[in-house]
């Protein structure tokens, strides 16, 4: 395999001090502790909630002792990414559900990683429409997918779940992560991947054990021609 005919498509936000994170689970806190000048080196301690930036939630999010970040097989962080453009479709906590996914039931395929664009990325930061106005997953369209038997779910807002009542933020999560299904929160797309190409998608997480959740870097992939 030549790698110089592989195309790298990076699918992550990245994580900085102070970055939008989603509510209750604290700020991240980014300090440099070893300087160059000083030490000879520079080295840096973060806090952050493992739910931070894009990132990916197992099982263990909601369910104890089916799949954390450290005991899942990677095989189960590696797919054929599909990637659903909602752009003009959905606003401000618009729930997404079947009706929005029919029409590309005939390319969703098991094991497929389905990653939704609702056009958050461009909203990145501090307002009420990033942190809490974003568009969501319903409960049925999560069942869609279950039925589907993909495996994993993406999409580009703070949450897969909406905001302001428990069933809004927690029925896409428990129908999905049941069924060994993944989500991956706060992806990134590039305009490249928005072509209605599939194409391998990677997103491995850190070996936390127990881990409900891990920051990922999410990568899609096209091979060259020669």
């Amino acid at each position: 395999m030549n790698l110089n005919n592989i195309k790298l498509y990076d699918l992550s936000l990245a994580i900085y001090h102070g970055c939008p994170a989603y509510s209750k689970l604290g700020t991240p806190i980014i300090t440099r502790t070893s300087y160059r000048a000083r030490e000879g080196y520079n080295a840096e301690q973060l806090i952050i909630s493992n739910h931070t930036a894009t990132h990916v939630d197992t099982p263990e999010h909601f369910y104890e002792g089916i799949g954390d970040s450290a005991s899942m097989p990677l095989e189960k962080f590696w797919g054929m990414g599909l990637f659903i453009d909602l752009r003009n479709k959905v606003s401000a906590q618009s729930p997404i559900g079947p009706e929005l996914l029919v029409p590309y039931d005939g390319v969703i395929n098991q094991g497929d990683f389905v990653l939704i664009n609702t056009g958050w990325n461009s909203k990145r930061g501090y307002s009420e429409e990033y942190l809490r106005n974003f568009p969501y997953l319903n409960r049925a369209g999560a069942a869609f997918l279950r039925d589907k038997q993909v495996g994993a779910v993406g999409i580009d807002s703070l949450s897969l779940g909406g905001t302001g009542s428990l069933e809004k933020a927690q029925g896409c999560h428990q129908e999905l992560l049941a069924a060994g299904i993944l989500i991956f929160e706060e992806v990134f797309f590039p305009e490249e991947v928005m072509d209605d190409k599939k194409r391998p998608v990677s997103g491995f997480p850190l070996k936390i054990q127990a881990g409900s959740a891990s920051p990922v870097r999410l990568v899609a992939y096209d091979w060259k021609d020669s």
